[in-house]
């Protein structure tokens, strides 16, 4: 792997880049603060078969450092790592990646009409066929940005830290593995046999959808009976532990609740940032749908905590008030 062709661009956190509708870009880019649709929204949606990333800041990449000889404007074979900062956990990964890429010197060598009035210059391009983004919850390679020598700095570009760390970027692109290095009724179903039912389909939808590569092969864990304010935790080997609420619906209408332990777990500082809302709908039915709610460090304000899902739905909160009743002599 010493002569593949690897380099690094930093872009703003989206969930599939095939347009801003319903996929805000989100990030501390400059660009953000004063336009509502990042020039990236785009770098995976396919036209003709075939991908064009756009490189944040128009910013130069230096042919040279990917082996293109002086006086060529372009260099084929590359592979492009998209890396971006998660806003819920703060952390820059791996979030997809372009094979086979050609990169040219020019940022407007492409010009594409992206939305009216609206042109993107390119200088990447690549097969469609070979690309790859990742699903949310399977971005967990690392990117170090500690601010030592050799880490991602504040350039969009970045060709890796040094010869070990690009290796094992590759590798993990051809293996996919990472090495150890209000509503006005309650929703709640009232046959208890159903309801246990209901409760377990989702619980194993969850389990195996966060083994699953999509969901990031983690491991997980039952802490259902422990009383901690969530049902599953799913461990990575390098990402912080996920906290699991899991709710089952019979019907499509999304509407769950939340014990009071839940919910003050699910709020707390010191564990929202890794604290999911997994509902399934129709759980017992032979297409069911998961919602995976997360919450946003980006868009919450205060006490006005934002819980997003992967096609931009927010969580609405009606606290309700309950009281206990019992009996005592006169």
């Amino acid at each position: 792997m010493a002569d593949e062709k690897l380099i690094f661009i930093n872009v703003a956190w989206m969930v599939s880049y095939q347009g801003p509708v319903g996929d805000k870009a989100e990030g501390k880019f400059g660009f953000l603060k004063t336009n509502e649709t990042a020039h990236e929204s785009w770098n995976f949606e396919a036209l003709n078969g075939k991908l064009y990333g756009y490189v944040p800041r128009s910013a130069e990449v230096k042919l040279k450092r990917l082996g293109a000889k002086t006086g060529e404007t372009s260099i084929s074979g590359v592979t492009v790592a998209w890396i971006s900062r998660n806003p819920r956990t703060r952390k820059t990964t791996i979030i997809g990646w372009y094979k086979n890429a050609t990169i040219y010197r020019s940022a407007d060598h492409f010009r594409l009409k992206r939305a009216p009035k609206m042109r993107v210059g390119y200088q990447i391009e690549a097969p469609a066929e070979s690309a790859h983004l990742l699903p949310v919850d399977a971005r967990q390679f690392p990117i170090p940005t500690k601010k030592v020598p050799g880490n991602l700095g504040q350039s969009p570009v970045w060709y890796g830290r040094d010869a070990e760390f690009n290796n094992a970027v590759l590798m993990y692109i051809k293996t996919g593995a990472i090495e150890d290095n209000a509503p006005s009724q309650s929703p709640r179903q009232t046959d208890p046999e159903l309801r246990r039912k209901i409760e377990q389909a989702a619980v194993n939808h969850a389990i195996a959808y966060f083994e699953s590569e999509a969901g990031g092969s983690r491991r997980v864990e039952s802490v259902e009976r422990d009383g901690v304010g969530w049902d599953l935790e799913a461990h990575s080997n390098v990402e912080e532990t996920l906290k699991i609420e899991v709710k089952g619906l019979s019907g499509d209408q999304l509407i769950v609740e939340l014990t009071p332990n839940e919910y003050g777990k699910m709020c707390s500082a010191e564990h929202r940032a890794n604290y999911i809302i997994y509902i399934l709908s129709e759980a017992l039915s032979d297409n069911p749908r998961s919602h995976v709610f997360r919450h946003n460090s980006l868009l919450s304000k205060a006490d006005d905590l934002i819980w997003v899902n992967d096609m931009g739905q927010k969580l609405k909160f009606t606290k309700l008030l309950a009281a206990r009743l019992s009996v005592s002599n006169i």
